[in-house]
């Protein structure tokens, strides 16, 4: 999946899913435990706010960064990969299934 041409709400040409926009997952134990989004308005300090939001996850586990999509009325983050493009066969993107409860 790539990162690159993601943009809010878009959907992904030949895939069911749709981009929900690009953000930071706790991950513990391969489960996400919480989310934050990486879209702030733009009189907002990016750097600060990447600060302060990656410290708030890193109390609940690992933080990486990727991508929100959402696919057969699932949502996922997939794990953005480093240097994808240092390899002739890169490898394929980490995606975990967020949890989402429903009314029963």
């Amino acid at each position: 999946m790539s990162e690159q041409n993601a943009s809010y709400g878009e959907d992904k040409p030949g895939d069911n899913s749709v981009s929900l926009g690009k953000c930071w997952a706790a991950l513990r134990n391969e489960n996400v435990v919480g989310i934050i989004s990486m879209r702030v308005p733009s009189d907002v300090d990016f750097d600060a706010y990447r600060k302060k939001a990656t410290e708030c996850l890193e109390m609940l586990g690992q933080v990486k960064s990727g991508e929100l999509i959402e696919r057969d009325g699932e949502r996922y983050f997939i794990q953005r990969p480093t240097h994808a493009n240092r390899s002739k066969k890169p490898r394929q993107a980490k995606e975990y299934l967020v949890f989402q409860p429903r009314n029963v």
